[in-house]
């Protein structure tokens, strides 16, 4: 391959903690390598834009575990590189290599940021090179890294049925995927005829147990880093309002608004919001419907 033909591996990246890092996918997400004395933990691999294991290589040359903390597009398409990755059995049929879908939310992001970017969609987002295997991502998995490094995977289903977070005491350090975000969208997970259903309740535990951990933690990141600059967490508030939304829905007290959809603005969203926090939800699923 010429170097001008060569997949940019250019991403934005910064050390936030010692052998901590965050790397910025053109604002398509954030992608987390944690380096040990023995192994790397890769968590997510993104929305496949050029070569994310030659940047991971710049910063490692441990073998790398490349856990995903949840199976939608934007997540998981550069995980062909390593061949193989851990992921929640409920997400694996959400596991498909889609490139078109790729190359058109990535394009709606670039648009939407009005940034400019080390790569082109056309040279970049290529259809994988194999079908990575996949292994279950269980609750309470431990991946030892050395050194002392040892990093605990918890399911909280909301975002996606099989959605994981995974929290490093070493580095007092919870990543959440889109477990939590400023704009928290649940509404995929809300029809209880569907296989994929959680439940606004399920929804809450799983907050609350982000909640019960911080004494393990001093910072939550997100898998994209829109609502905060990369390689520092999300405000501490975001959980808090995330709980509380959940909670006034569970009681029936919520109200409901509707508003463009911060990325397709061609279509309508429905949610309910405290401070700087909101939850998108299909209002037909709403518990204490009336």
């Amino acid at each position: 391959m010429s170097v001008k033909n060569k997949q940019t591996s250019l991403y934005p990246m910064v050390e936030f903690k010692k052998d901590t890092y965050e790397l910025d996918e053109f604002d398509c997400a954030s992608i987390f390598v944690l380096v040990g004395s023995d192994k790397a933990l890769l968590i997510d691999s993104g929305m496949g834009i050029g070569n994310l294991r030659e940047a991971v290589e710049r910063i490692t040359d441990k073998p790398v575990i490349n856990v995903i903390s949840h199976a939608h597009v934007d997540h998981i398409q550069n995980s062909h590189q390593w061949g193989e990755c851990y992921v929640n059995e409920k997400d694996w049929p959400m596991f498909i290599d889609d490139v078109e879908r790729r190359k058109y939310d990535a394009d709606l992001i670039s648009k939407r940021q009005k940034g400019i970017y080390a790569c082109d969609p056309e040279r970049d987002i290529t259809p994988w090179t194999c079908e990575p295997v996949l292994h279950p991502l269980n609750d309470g998995q431990e991946f030892d890294l050395g050194g002392g490094r040892v990093v605990k995977a918890y399911s909280v289903p909301g975002h996606s049925a099989g959605q994981m977070m995974f929290l490093d005491e070493s580095s007092r350090t919870l990543f959440v995927g889109d477990a939590l975000n400023n704009n928290l969208g649940v509404a995929g997970t809300m029809d209880p005829s569907k296989e994929n259903y959680v439940g606004i309740e399920n929804v809450l535990k799983g907050l609350e147990k982000m909640e019960s951990l911080k004494d393990k933690y001093d910072g939550i990141y997100n898998g994209h880093h829109d609502f905060r600059a990369l390689g520092l967490p999300l405000d501490k508030e975001v959980l808090y309002n995330a709980i509380d939304i959940c909670k006034d829905i569970l009681a029936g007290t919520a109200q409901v608004k509707q508003k463009p959809n911060p990325l397709h603005n061609i279509r309508t969203m429905n949610y309910v919001e405290k401070g700087n926090s909101w939850l998108s939800i299909n209002p037909e699923f709403l518990p204490n419907k009336k």
